[in-house]
């Protein structure tokens, strides 16, 4: 297993060591866009023999980039890529074991030509090849965007030419810091005069491009951005801004401009290309993703170079995956060897609670060396009920303990569960040790178990539901659940479930904070959650007023800066949830 780091701006000068004196022109790898789409990918980064290698989620499942060699100084003082330094095989194996270690099928994405043939022609039939060509990056030289000379970019000069008749007084500024409220103010009215991105009026703020933008704005002194504006009339119409991605190829990551302004849109980018330096030869102008009208209007411009990406799987990839009954039988023999539960209870639970969807495992070399049940309730509160997972049966392999395997088990872990829906995860440690461990990864002492009623053995469903909904706040036991712990205390008479200290994490930081705001309709604040390390998606503001929740990028005044950790026991403060027959 790799060990990967999650990638922060302050880690600029690393990685483009590796990606300014390479040859790959991504747009992917310009770290403005690294840094500032880290809220959505949760990127992570290693180095791995001499190579750099970006892992990351792209909606629920976890890919791969093409790894970057590192290049060498050369006598005249410049750096270079080693002629031999096509990514190897063996590196793109440590990937694939990486995956499956991780509980997931291997995908490499934004692979180039070069890739493909050399791995078919290293390992024939092994994987599949397709092209995204939603994905594929539009790149023009600098000169043809600034000169825009020849017939086919006639329209272009025409667009530039009206504008520059139509407003003669125009300027263009480069694009500092200060001007960053004037950029937001433009993308908003950009945002409602084209109606894109209408969300709820609770998340008005909250489009995955203005986040983006957001973050790339808050990190503006440590990314190295360049950007442009015009301005009319000393208001700013159009604003852009990138990144370099290469040595002599820079990223286009955003252009806005008022639409109001005919030919507003083609005149930041021609000045934009006029007075970027000379050294970038080309300029990339990113994805259509798809967008028919996007497609036409890049295509139109007449990209000197359309880089082709294409996504690789194993032809098998589910094989690892697919053998449930192995993994079953492994999970299971980890399970006794970790907890030394009895036989009985060890079949009662494998036989009546574990599921294949509900496992969560990693395996090395074929065999699950750690896994986890996930088991699904609702916490009620208050006549409120949202959906909490109950994490059962952490263990890990003792061979591989002390080697993040256990971190990166629980990081899937979250991040599944967030994608599944899921507010709240809750559990027990086992030792006391495990406390600290727990806590560290964002758990907080926010819950405990506590003992079932005395005639709990003898009691209906029906009977003990009534009880567990007359509590104020409980995780609620299904009758799924509550018959597997009737049926476990009923074969040990003398026994029952203790009162023992639990662990609460706050897995949707936004659901989470709904449920306290419908529960505190008066309540006025704004939070800041920061330093969630497993689901990138919590780390950001939020306001509550009136019941509702707001949640946007940019800052906030006088914001509550709360770890994940935090915000559980802020949330549960005046709560005190309670559970109780968790099978502990």
């Amino acid at each position: 297993m790799i060990k990967f780091t999650d990638i922060s701006a302050r880690d600029r000068e690393l990685i483009q060591r590796y990606t300014l004196h390479g040859t790959g022109r991504n747009c992917d790898l310009s770290f403005a866009n690294l840094i500032s789409w880290r809220f959505l990918y949760d990127t992570q980064y290693a180095i791995v023999d001499g190579y750099l290698v970006f892992r990351f989620y792209t909606g629920r499942h976890m890919a791969y980039m093409t790894p970057i060699p590192k290049p060498e100084i050369q006598p005249d003082g410049t750096y270079t890529v080693p002629s031999q330094s096509e990514c190897p095989v063996q590196l793109i194996m440590q990937l694939r074991d990486d995956a499956i270690a991780m509980g997931y099928p291997f995908l490499l994405i934004g692979v180039s030509n070069e890739i493909t043939r050399m791995l078919e022609q290293a390992m024939p039939g092994k994987f599949n090849y397709r092209p995204e060509r939603n994905y594929f990056d539009y790149i023009y030289t600098r000169e043809q965007l600034a000169t825009l000379a020849g017939k086919h970019l006639q329209g272009k000069r025409n667009h530039c030419n009206k504008f520059r008749k139509l407003y003669p007084d125009y300027e263009y500024r480069e694009l500092t810091k200060d001007m960053i409220p004037e950029c937001l103010q433009l993308e908003q009215e950009w945002r409602q005069s084209t109606k894109q991105d209408v969300e709820a009026a609770e998340d008005s703020e909250l489009s995955e491009e203005l986040r983006s933008m957001t973050r790339a704005f808050i990190n503006w002194d440590y990314i190295g951005c360049l950007g442009g504006a015009l301005y009319v009339n000393s208001q700013m119409v159009a604003f852009t801004y990138g990144c370099p991605i290469t040595a002599d190829t820079f990223d286009v990551c955003v252009e806005k401009a008022d639409v109001s302004y005919e030919g507003a849109f083609s005149m930041i980018n021609q000045e934009f290309a006029r007075h970027l330096p000379e050294q970038y030869v080309y300029m990339n102008r990113e994805e259509d993703l798809g967008e028919e009208g996007l497609r036409r209007a890049k295509l139109s411009y007449k990209p000197a170079i359309l880089l082709e990406k294409y996504s690789i799987t194993e032809k098998e990839p589910l094989r690892q995956f697919e053998d449930e009954a192995r993994i079953k039988s492994e999970t299971r023999q980890l399970y006794i060897d970790t907890f030394h539960d009895s036989e009985e209870f060890t079949e009662l639970y494998f036989s009546r609670m574990y599921r294949s969807e509900r496992n969560v495992a990693c395996q090395i070399d074929n065999h699950v060396c750690a896994a986890l049940q996930t088991l699904p309730y609702q916490l009620q509160c208050n006549g409120h009920e949202v959906k909490a997972d109950y994490i059962y049966g952490v263990c890990v392999q003792q061979s591989m303990r002390r080697q993040n395997v256990g971190s990166n088990l629980m990081k899937q872990t979250h991040h599944r569960l967030y994608y599944r829906g899921t507010v709240f995860s809750v559990l027990i440690p086992a030792e006391p040790w495990l406390f600290d461990w727990y806590a560290s990864l964002g758990y907080t002492q926010a819950i405990r178990s506590v003992a079932p009623p005395d005639n709990v053995r003898n009691m209906s469903y029906r009977e003990f539901d009534a009880w567990q909904r007359a509590q104020n706040c409980m995780l609620l036991q299904s009758p799924e659940s509550f018959d597997v712990a009737q049926t476990d205390l009923k074969a040990c008479p003398g026994e029952t479930y203790p009162a023992v200290p639990g662990m609460l994490r706050v897995i949707n930081a936004c659901a989470a904070l709904r449920l306290y705001a419908t529960l505190n309709p008066d309540f006025t604040a704004n939070i800041r959650v920061y330093n969630d390390k497993d689901v990138a998606e919590n780390n950001i503001y939020f306001a509550l007023e009136h019941g509702k929740v707001m949640r946007t990028d940019r800052p906030l005044p006088n914001a509550r800066a709360l770890t994940i950790g935090e915000l559980g026991a802020f949330i549960m403060a005046g709560l005190h949830p309670v559970m109780t027959l968790m099978l502990n």
